[in-house]
């Protein structure tokens, strides 16, 4: 009888408080009635039903092949007490990337500070009216060189920003069942689907405006400062709206997502436990199974919220390990430009320098762009890790 009643209350606690099947309940009550098994057993039991498969594969395809970081791998050492993060060789692996990353753009930078000086030299060195003709004639040359190179470098970084944003979007599609099933175990149904709509709606966000939206409007930009110069400064307002849309853009919508993921954390994690500690309370003052069912629940209830936060922060670092080097090459694409106006200004025309200078800021554009989406992305993982990390 007793054994019938203790089943009844924990079926109650699987629909009320752990979004939990019924067979999983029952699993459980076999559990708690072996003492054979153990808590390491329902560790096991707890992890195996969580699909990890698919996340480490999609992060095993799309990480560079020098940052060496498994999800599965994390998990099973925070599992074992082995939770400290080594970051031994990434240290060196960013400062050989950078420094390959200028030498690669070593040749561009000198063959376009060189095409600066020669448009100086048409440009100053003209005294005849057909001199000064001949002199514009070689400076706009000179010009669609120089915007025929910038071209090229631009659209191959658009194409990096366009592809780790892709990167991102699928590795969260693959990320969020696994670890909705984990917030399940750890807090509950209402905060598991909370989350997945939460993140669902950052998906949309960062597919439908940050993609299809934000990065043809930073093409735009870069087109439009391009020819401004030749346009006798025409379009400097209408660029300059282009840049502001796209930053205050971003910004907006990483607010409005924070916000929305942080009123989601304080409050569903709170109704979960709400349900929760009713059932357990009433469970718990039955006499005989009492103390047996609060034993069963922590274990369950600790090692779900343990599990959670090693994806959680696995998936934390994978992101990371996604954007690295894209948000490297991107920095190194502006600081070259940038580097770029600012030796090419004492030399040359300032039709050139604001060339340079709107390539610069195209690509810390996209670099801004790429920047937001993955902080979008850890900030909705880090909110609730945090607001679940509590076993009440």
């Amino acid at each position: 009888m007793r054994w019938k009643i203790f089943g009844i209350f924990l079926c109650l606690l699987v629909a009320a408080g752990m979004g939990i099947s019924c067979s999983g309940s029952r699993e459980a009550k076999a559990v708690s009635g072996d003492p054979a098994l153990s808590s390491e057993d329902i560790r096991n039991r707890i992890y195996d039903s969580i699909p990890l498969q698919e996340v480490e594969e999609v992060l095993q395809d799309m990480k560079e092949d020098e940052v060496d970081f498994s999800i599965r791998e994390y998990v099973d050492r925070v599992l074992a007490g082995e939770g400290e993060l080594s970051l031994a060789g990434m240290e060196s692996y960013v400062r050989n990337y950078i420094v390959h990353q200028f030498e690669v753009n070593r040749k561009t930078f000198l063959r376009l500070i060189l095409f600066g000086i020669l448009s100086g030299i048409f440009l100053n060195f003209s005294s005849t009216m057909y001199e000064k003709q001949m002199g514009e004639t070689g400076f706009q040359i000179i010009y669609f060189l120089v915007v025929t190179i910038m071209v090229t470098g631009f659209f191959s970084v658009t194409q990096v920003a366009g592809d780790v944003l892709a990167d991102i979007i699928q590795f969260m599609n693959a990320l969020i069942p696994s670890f909705s099933v984990a917030l399940t175990w750890s807090s509950g149904s209402a905060t598991s689907m909370a989350f997945y709509q939460t993140a669902l709606l950052a998906i949309g966000v960062a597919e439908n405006v940050l993609i299809r939206v934000f990065v043809p409007m930073v093409q735009v930009y870069f087109l439009v400062s391009i020819m401004n110069p030749l346009a006798d400064w025409r379009f400097t307002k209408f660029a300059s709206l282009l840049r502001g849309l796209v930053r205050i853009g971003t910004k907006t919508l990483l607010a409005i997502l924070i916000g929305h993921q942080g009123i989601q954390g304080l409050i569903m994690p709170a109704l979960d436990g709400v349900k929760r500690s009713t059932v357990f309370r009433t469970a718990s003052s039955l006499p005989g199974v009492g103390n047996l069912f609060g034993g069963v629940t922590d274990t369950v209830i600790g090692t779900g919220v343990l599990i959670k936060s090693a994806i959680g922060v696995g998936g934390l670092i994978a992101v990371c390990v996604i954007c690295i080097a894209p948000i490297l090459k991107l920095g190194v694409f502006t600081v070259v430009y940038r580097g770029l106006a600012a030796f090419a200004q004492p030399v040359t025309d300032r039709r050139i320098v604001s060339v340079f200078q709107s390539t610069a800021d195209s690509g810390r554009l996209l670099l801004h762009i790429v920047f937001m989406t993955a902080v979008m992305f850890l900030v909705t993982l880090t909110i609730i890790i945090a607001a679940t990390n509590r076993i009440q």
